[in-house]
Formats: C-alpha cells, sequence, structure tokens
C-alpha cells in the first residue's frame, strides 16, 4: 500500500493537484487539515479539519484501517504536547498522523509510529515544503519518506 499525507497546504490547490499527478499510483491520499478548500475539491483525499478550515464542520479526527494498521488522523491543535507520549500511547494505533506545526516528524512511542509531514507550503523547519510518502507491505512492515517540494 502507497499512502500520501500532506497538511498545511493552506489553500494551494495547484500544489495539491501535483502532489496527486506525481504520486498517481498512491492507494490513499491523507490530508491532515488546513487545507483552506471547499470540501468538494477535497474529493480524492481522506480529509481532517484543521484550525484554518472553517468550512468544514467536524471531522477533527479520524480513526481507519489500512493494510491490517489502525492509523489515527487529526491535524494536531488540540493535541496537549506537555503530555504527548501518553496522548500518543491512549489512541491505541499503530501509526499517529498529524499536522498543524508545519515541521517534519517521524519517531516510535512505544509501539506507535508516530509522523507528522510537515506543512506544503509554511515550512518551519526548512525552506521547502515537504509531504510523507508512507509504504506498507504485505508483513505490515512500514517504510517511510519525506518529499520535498520547491517553494518558488
Amino acid at each position: 500500500m502507497k499512502i500520501v499525507v500532506v497538511s498545511d497546504s493552506h489553500g494551494n490547490l495547484t500544489l495539491l493537484q501535483e502532489i496527486l499527478n506525481k504520486n498517481y499510483d498512491a492507494d490513499y491520499f491523507i490530508h491532515l487539515g488546513d487545507f483552506e478548500l471547499p470540501t468538494y475539491l477535497m474529493s480524492s483525499f481522506l480529509f481532517v479539519k484543521g484550525n484554518c478550515d472553517y468550512l468544514v464542520e467536524n471531522n477533527l479526527y479520524k480513526d481507519i484501517v489500512i493494510g491490517g494498521l489502525k492509523i489515527h488522523l487529526e491535524h494536531g491543535d488540540k493535541i496537549n504536547y506537555s503530555d504527548f507520549d501518553n496522548y500518543i500511547i491512549s489512541k491505541h494505533c499503530d501509526i499517529f498522523l498529524f499536522g498543524h506545526i508545519h515541521k517534519k516528524i517521524a519517531l516510535k512511542i512505544d509501539n506507535t509510529y508516530v509522523f507528522n509531514p510537515g506543512s506544503l507550503t509554511r515550512p518551519r523547519d526548512s525552506n521547502k515544503g515537504s509531504y510523507l510518502l508512507l509504504i506498507i507491505d504485505n508483513n505490515k512492515n512500514i517504510i517511510y519518506k519525506f518529499e520535498e517540494i520547491n517553494l518558488d
């Protein structure tokens, strides 16, 4: 399974379309919020609401299963970062995906892989936008890679 994970694109539909085209072979596209677009334009994505997504009513988080792994999605603006590890563990998931902080993260807490793809348009850890590629093989092994995008 190939999964493309993006966050914090802040209205840049052109860049989202570029990522869809480049990763046409992906099985899933996930957006972790702050897309700032009408939801009908997000039809290719599983998505959750970010703190800047005023056109979305609910959808603050989602729990999904892909390749036999439970994946938790949320934007991240509601996380208590002073108790981050316990928060992650409390979700009882194999993979925890969040956005909001505009920084790439890849770590493991207890038995949970934790990823933040960074921001497509307003990175705080680089001068390039980024997104995450996740590959889940038949044995539930997880391979990840951050892709960077030049922001002109």
